[in-house]
C-alpha cells in the first residue's frame, strides 16, 4: 500500500490548505514582525529622505523663481538704462548741434567784424597813400608846372612870393578835381 493511504487509513487528517494550522500562524507571526522592522526601521530613513529630496527640490524651485524674477528686473532696468542712455545721446546731439550753430554763427560774427576791420584799414591805407602821392605830386607838379612856365615865358620867376602863389594856385585846381574824383568813387 501506498504510504498515502496507509496514513489516511489510520485516521490520521490529511492537510487541509483552507484549515489553518500552527505554521500559518508562525508565518503570519513572522510576516508582521518583518512589517513592523520595515515600519520602524528602514521606512523612516527612507521617508526622511524623500523629505529632504522634496525639500531640495521646492528650495530650487523658489531659488528658479527668484533667478527669473531678478533676471526679469535686471532685463527691466537694462531696458529702462538704454532707453535712458538713448535719450541722453539724443539730448547731447541736440546740444552739439546747437553749440555747432553757435560756433558758426560767432565764427561768421568774427569773419564779418575782421573783414570789416581789414576794409576799414585797407581804406584808411589808401586814403593815407593817396594823401602821400597827392603831397608827392604836388610837389612835383609844382615844380614840373614852374619849369614849364619859365620855359614858356623866359622869364626868370624868381620872386618866392609869386612862385609860391602860382603853385598853390595850381595846387588847389588838382585838389579840387582830384576830391571829386574820390568822392565819385565811393
Amino acid at each position: 500500500m501506498h504510504p498515502g493511504l496507509v496514513l489516511a487509513a489510520k485516521g490520521e487528517s490529511t492537510n487541509n490548505f483552507l484549515i489553518p494550522n500552527g505554521t500559518f500562524f508562525f508565518e503570519l507571526l513572522c510576516f508582521l514582525v518583518v512589517l513592523w522592522i520595515l515600519w520602524k526601521k528602514i521606512l523612516p530613513p527612507i521617508s526622511a529622505a524623500i523629505e529632504r529630496r522634496q525639500e531640495a527640490i521646492r528650495q530650487q524651485l523658489e531659488e528658479a523663481a527668484n533667478a527669473r524674477e531678478e533676471a526679469e528686473r535686471s532685463r527691466q532696468e537694462y531696458q529702462e538704462a538704454l532707453a535712458e542712455t538713448r535719450r541722453e545721446v539724443t539730448r547731447l546731439r541736440e546740444e552739439a548741434t546747437a553749440e555747432r550753430a553757435q560756433i558758426l554763427e560767432q565764427a561768421r560774427a568774427e569773419a564779418a567784424a575782421y573783414r570789416e576791420e581789414q576794409v576799414k584799414a585797407l581804406d584808411d591805407r589808401l586814403a593815407a597813400e593817396r594823401q602821400q602821392i597827392l603831397m608827392s605830386l604836388r610837389g612835383e607838379v609844382g615844380k614840373l608846372a614852374f619849369e614849364l612856365t619859365e620855359k614858356i615865358v623866359h622869364e626868370s620867376l624868381r620872386d618866392d612870393a609869386r612862385q609860391q602863389r602860382l603853385v598853390d594856385d595850381f595846387i588847389a585846381d588838382i585838389g579840387e578835381s582830384s576830391a571829386a574824383e574820390v568822392g565819385a568813387s565811393r
